[in-house]
Parts: C-alpha cells; sequence; structure tokens
C-alpha cells in the first residue's frame, strides 16, 4: 500500500485533483441558480468614472472646459477582477495637437488587468481652449495702517522692478484692473527695508482674480518711515565780491527743492532753506558743492549737498546814462527837490558778463534815494542800485544833494510877501502896514 501511495504519478493525480478542488470553493456563489454557478465571467456597472485630459501645450493654451467630466463604463471580468477600484479605470483625453477653440475629442481608456470594456457612455468629450495672453502692468503697493505718532510714512519703493507681467486666458485679460500687495506699516518707527511681498491681479471692484499668473509673484518692498517731512525752496545767498575782474555768466543749482524733516512745530515756521555761496571762492567755471546744514530743530536734510554749476568770465563795465531817480521814505508835509546832479538823473556803470550786460535795459535798473528821517534843509542822499543778479555797480552817480522844504512854512512865506502894496515891473502888489516900498 504505501509503495502504491509514495509513486509519482500518484502524486501528481493527487495534486491536480485538490487544485481543481480549491479552485472551486473560491468561485462558488451559495446564492447562484445553478445555471450561473458554472458562468465565470460577471458584468459591472461604474456610474461615475473621471475623464482626465493630457498633453495640452501649457505654455500658450489653458483648457477652461471640459464635458463631461465623468463618465458612465460597464466592464465585465471574473469577480475577483471585479473588485478594482472606480480610480484604477484611467480615462484620458489627448490634448497634444488640439487648438484654440472647442473641439470633440474620443476618450482613450485602460482597464484593470481581467477586465473588458462593455460600454463607455459618452465615448466622448467637448474641451474649450483658450489662448493664454501675457502682459505687462506696473504694481502698486499699498500700506495698512499708518506708523508711530509724529512720523510719516514715504513711497513704498518697489524691488528690483515695479512691473510684472501678467498672464491670462485671452478672454479674462480685459478683467484686470490693477496688479498690486499691501504692506503693514502699523506703529512703525524705522525705514521697512526689504520685506516681501506677494502680489494680485484685482478687477475693478477690487476682487482677485484667482487663475491669474504673476511673475514674479513676489517683489521685495521697502517703506520709508521718518520724522515729518516738507519740501521747501533752496534759496542761494551770494556772499561777498567776484574775484577782481571776474563775473558770473551763469549760474545753475542741481535741485530747485530740497526735502526737510524734522517737528512738525519746526516745519510750519519753515517756508524756505537758505545756504551761501561765498563769490569770492568762484575762481574758475565748474561745478561747486555746497553742504546743507539743519536750521532751528531740522533733523535731516534730503539732499545732504547740492552741486552748482557756474560759468566764470572775464567782465565789462556798461554805462547807463539819464537814469530816472525814485525816492522813498519823504515825511508829510515836506517837499523835496533834487539840487546835484542838476539834471535830476544818474549815470550808473554796471560791471558783469558780457552776455549780461548785452541783454541789459535801461529799464532793468532802479535808482532810488532814502529820505528817511530827513528833515528840511540840505542833505547829500546815498544812491541805491537795484541790479539784475551777478552784475555790481561799478562807478557813476554814487549820491544826490536834496533840498528839503517844510510846505507849511513855504506857504507862509508865500502869503506875507502877497500882502505887500505896490507895483513892480508893472505888477501890482501888497505891501505890509510896516513896511516900506522901496
Amino acid at each position: 500500500m504505501d509503495k502504491w501511495i509514495n509513486h509519482p504519478t500518484i502524486i501528481k493525480l493527487i495534486a491536480v485533483g485538490l487544485g481543481i478542488l480549491m479552485w472551486a470553493v473560491v468561485h462558488f456563489d451559495p446564492e447562484a441558480t445553478p445555471n450561473t454557478v458554472s458562468s465565470l465571467v460577471k458584468v459591472k456597472t461604474i456610474e461615475a468614472v473621471k475623464v482626465q485630459a493630457y498633453g495640452l501645450d501649457e505654455k500658450n493654451y489653458v483648457l477652461v472646459g471640459l464635458e463631461p467630466q465623468q463618465v458612465k463604463l460597464t466592464v465585465s471580468g471574473t469577480s475577483g477582477d471585479l473588485i478594482a477600484k472606480a480610480e484604477d479605470y484611467k480615462l484620458q483625453v489627448d490634448l497634444r495637437t488640439a487648438g484654440e477653440g472647442t473641439h470633440t475629442l474620443k476618450i482613450d481608456y485602460s482597464l484593470p488587468r481581467g477586465i473588458s470594456l462593455v460600454d463607455m457612455t459618452p465615448s466622448t468629450v467637448t474641451v474649450t481652449i483658450v489662448t493664454l495672453q501675457t502682459k505687462e502692468f506696473e504694481v502698486n503697493v499699498s500700506t495698512i495702517g499708518n506708523p508711530a505718532a509724529g512720523y510719516k510714512a514715504g513711497t513704498p519703493i518697489i524691488k528690483p522692478s515695479n512691473r510684472v507681467h501678467v498672464t491670462l486666458p485671452s478672454n479674462d485679460m480685459a478683467r484686470v484692473a490693477k496688479v498690486g500687495g499691501s504692506i503693514s506699516i502699523k506703529g512703525n518707527t524705522e525705514t521697512i527695508k526689504s520685506k516681501s511681498v506677494k502680489l494680485a491681479a484685482y478687477d475693478e471692484n477690487g476682487n482677485v482674480i484667482d487663475n491669474a499668473v504673476i511673475d514674479p509673484a513676489v517683489l521685495e518692498v521697502e517703506v520709508p518711515i521718518t520724522n515729518p517731512f516738507k519740501t521747501v525752496p533752496l534759496q542761494i545767498k551770494l556772499v561777498g565780491n567776484m574775484p577782481p575782474g571776474l563775473s558770473i555768466a551763469s549760474f545753475k543749482p542741481d535741485v530747485e527743492q530740497v526735502t526737510v524733516y524734522g517737528p512738525q512745530t519746526a516745519l510750519d515756521q519753515l517756508d524756505f532753506l537758505e545756504v551761501e555761496v561765498q563769490l569770492s571762492e568762484l575762481k574758475n567755471s565748474g561745478k561747486v558743492t555746497v553742504v546743507l546744514t539743519s536750521v532751528a530743530s531740522i533733523v535731516e536734510i534730503a539732499p545732504k549737498k547740492v552741486d552748482i554749476t557756474v560759468e566764470v568770465v572775464l567782465s565789462e563795465t556798461r554805462t547807463l546814462e539819464g537814469l530816472p531817480i525814485m525816492w522813498k521814505g519823504l515825511g508829510d508835509g515836506l517837499t523835496m527837490t533834487i539840487i546835484e546832479p542838476a539834471s535830476g538823473k544818474a549815470d550808473i556803470v554796471v560791471k558783469g558778463a558780457p552776455a549780461i550786460l548785452g541783454n541789459l535795459k535801461p529799464g532793468d535798473v532802479d535808482v532810488y534815494a532814502d529820505l528817511n528821517g530827513k528833515g528840511p534843509g540840505t542833505h547829500t542822499i546815498p544812491l541805491s542800485v537795484n541790479l539784475e543778479r551777478f552784475m555790481t555797480q561799478a562807478g557813476g552817480t554814487s549820491s544826490i544833494t536834496v533840498e528839503i522844504v517844510d510846505e507849511a512854512a513855504l506857504n507862509a512865506s508865500e502869503e506875507d510877501t502877497s500882502a505887500v502894496d505896490g507895483i513892480v515891473d508893472g505888477t501890482e502888489v501888497a505891501v505890509p502896514e510896516n513896511r516900506t516900498s522901496p
């Protein structure tokens, strides 16, 4: 008996029988009727299998529509094979050759091993593709909140540039009203340096356009936080005299205004910033650098210095004759008569650059005498001459002699004279009773 059991052929037959028995146990369906037990293939319906697109040229196009996004599959296979999950069924649509527009494309499928497709409803999808458009925009970064009390925030400085590129479907680009971001400055007392700000594209209502691609998407922003500041004119005061024989032909600072920083009370009292230039140091044409110094409670001045381009030339002179002499400060009830010069006019010698003198007209020069505090009598009064900038008086009439008379005394004297009776040179005159006629 043992010899029969150990025979190789017998062992193989037993193994085959056990295999058939185990297969029957695995595939046995106790609820099936005798007619279906013998059937090994089953049919299964999967209601919603997602369709995926691939191959689109995403540098130039964007997929804005894919309908339907899910389809129904009917498949067949054994019970063991049909236990596959829905995500194991791959449905794809090829967009490699699709351009802008609406297209109806066939769905490609890849099923799990051992499963066959019975039906796919629908078997095609409709895709809509739009061309991408890229446009350059200027970035606007706004500030949120206020700096600490007594401080002011300047305009945000955007680095490396304040321009970015926005990419959107061509039919969405018109929605972009601005591109920007925001940065908080609440309570700050110092300049905010190199803070990264994420950018977004906004429509005219301030809503973010989510599908906008911005390049670069992040920029570095600096916000100056300073004391209160004010922009005032720069006034240059020329002090002293030019070196002998030289005059200024042109004089131009590189800035006309400066920004001053300090307490608001000090700023309110400052209308301009004055800087002095020593004329004696201007010996050659070129640039002169003048350092701006703070005044009163001013903390800082920007810029800290100013460059002045100066043209220095050899001087010439020109005489302006017969200029009218004006006066000021004559007291009430007084009259004035110019005794010297007899013409009552002045001759003024002017020194300056040839080009400036060539454009000078008599009406450009004012000559006047200050009679303030002068009473009746004869006085010698120095003349003041108002000249165009960069010109000086080099000679001519420097003073006048005037006679000042009290009008009341003059009128009284005339009345006394009119009281004399008599005839002089055929004219009847009045002679006072206490005087005798000649």
